[in-house]
């Protein structure tokens, strides 16, 4: 994080825990949150990117892309947000790709710009929080989201 940047308010999730440690809403973050250290990575990219889904419409369902740019555009700042937004779409699609098996493989390019058209809401949440439980090691809790 650059010098100039200053580290944004937590964001608490649906759940009333912090999308970057887990800490419930009335308690503190943890001191290694991201929220505490301005270090964003995608699994928080994919989680803060859940509260902005209905904020990127797609004509016909919504623009996942533009979520996940518009989150680590918010938490990482301008100079940060492409590449990191580039990461943590690659991890989405990763995901995506695993739960629709192997023909998805050949459109890898296209599952996240795909699920984002047609999959409803909440299967829009499972998979960004699942994505995230993946990209840290964790086995996807679908109590998440």
């Amino acid at each position: 994080m650059s010098q100039d940047t200053t580290i944004p308010t937590r964001e608490i999730n649906d759940q009333d825990e912090c999308v970057g440690c887990g800490a419930h809403r009335s308690d503190p973050c943890h001191p290694l949150c991201p929220f505490e250290t301005g270090e964003f990575g995608p699994a928080v990219i994919l989680r803060a990117a859940n509260r902005r889904v209905r904020n990127h419409p797609a004509g016909v369902g919504y623009d996942l892309a533009g979520a996940i740019f518009a989150a680590a555009i918010d938490l990482a700042g301008r100079d940060q947000a492409q590449a990191l937004a580039d990461v943590s779409r690659a991890a989405l699609a990763d995901y995506l790709v695993g739960q629709w098996g192997p023909q998805a493989k050949a459109i890898h390019s296209q599952v996240v710009y795909r699920h984002g058209l047609f999959a409803q809401l909440a299967e829009i949440a499972a998979s960004l929080y699942s994505a995230a439980d993946q990209h840290d090691g964790n086995a996807p809790d679908p109590d998440d989201c």
